[in-house]
């Protein structure tokens, strides 16, 4: 082969390694720049997102368990004052004033 030729090619073949190595370089860092992308969507940002939403979300549930609590306190006080109406009517009832009228 001529010395020129041989030159040429070497040359080509050195450029290709060259091209060849930052392909696989770039694949390299990009593969590694995805996982890093990934991990930030899928860890990172619902963390941040909880930290922020938390005081919230807390005072929606201190909120709810306050009306919770008061609904269940005026339960007690209806049936407190559904069963004094109970005796109240039922003593009506014992002097014929309040009640069904009987036959």
């Amino acid at each position: 082969m001529d010395e020129k030729k041989l030159e040429e090619m070497y040359e080509l073949v050195r450029q290709n390694n060259s091209m060849l190595k930052s392909a696989r370089r770039s694949a390299f860092v990009g593969g590694i720049v995805k996982a890093v992308w990934w991990i930030l969507i899928l860890i990172v940002l619902p963390y941040f997102t909880w930290i922020y939403l938390q005081p919230y979300l807390d005072t929606i549930m201190g909120q709810y368990q306050t009306i919770q609590d008061k609904t269940g306190a005026m339960t007690v006080q209806a049936q407190g004052i559904q069963s004094q109406l109970g005796g109240f009517t039922d003593l009506l009832k014992q002097f014929g004033i309040g009640g069904a009228p009987t036959k």
